[in-house]
């Protein structure tokens, strides 16, 4: 439970700005069915809606809250720790 509520608390600092949130609000769906154009076949279009989903959610994170964006923290923790092996 005390891990639930870190992360909580971490993605709303990271988040924290509303036009951070409207971008992720778009680009989450937008990856997502992205993801389903590609399982249907549709890889060109499906490629273009993942890239354009993540897009709005690295302009949030750059340009907006000026921080990292999560699956970029995750790889350099998954990196270090191999790393450190």
């Amino acid at each position: 439970m005390k891990a639930l509520i870190k992360y909580i608390k971490n993605y709303r600092s990271r988040h924290a700005n509303n036009v951070n949130m409207v971008l992720h609000i778009i680009g989450i769906p937008e990856a997502v069915f992205g993801l389903f154009q590609l399982l249907t076949g549709r890889w060109k279009i499906g490629l273009l809606n993942i890239f354009l989903g993540y897009l709005w959610q690295w302009i949030g994170h750059t340009y907006i809250e000026k921080n990292e964006i999560g699956e970029l923290i995750g790889i350099k923790n998954v990196m270090m720790k191999l790393i450190k092996k």
